[in-house]
């Protein structure tokens, strides 16, 4: 069974901010690479909506992912549905925690 994708309204926010810093850091073609690894991770949560470290002491039932070695995914999902809920999106050390756990309110 596949799971739908949801994102929480600030998630689009955060894959900007990403683009940007890594668009000036690195170029336009490490942005793209990086922000298709990220995209690629989250469509994987449809097939495998369980995988990663589950949080429940930032939020219920809050998971997170690494992807690459600096961005990480932060997400619930909700079997009764079949659907994963993306709450976070972070990079380069940013606060996914702080961020997850403000959104999930």
């Amino acid at each position: 069974m596949n799971y739908r994708i949801r994102f929480h309204p600030l998630v689009a926010r955060d894959l900007d901010a990403i683009a940007h810093w890594i668009l000036d850091y690195a170029g336009p073609d490490s942005a793209a690479r990086k922000l298709a690894e990220i995209e690629a991770a989250i469509a994987a949560l449809k097939v495998t909506p369980h995988k990663g470290s589950l949080r429940d002491d930032i939020a219920a039932g809050l998971r997170a992912i690494p992807v690459g070695r600096k961005a990480v995914i932060a997400f619930v999902v909700d079997d009764a549905v079949a659907e994963v809920l993306v709450y976070a999106v972070s990079y380069g050390g940013a606060d996914w925690a702080m961020r997850s756990s403000a959104r999930s309110r």
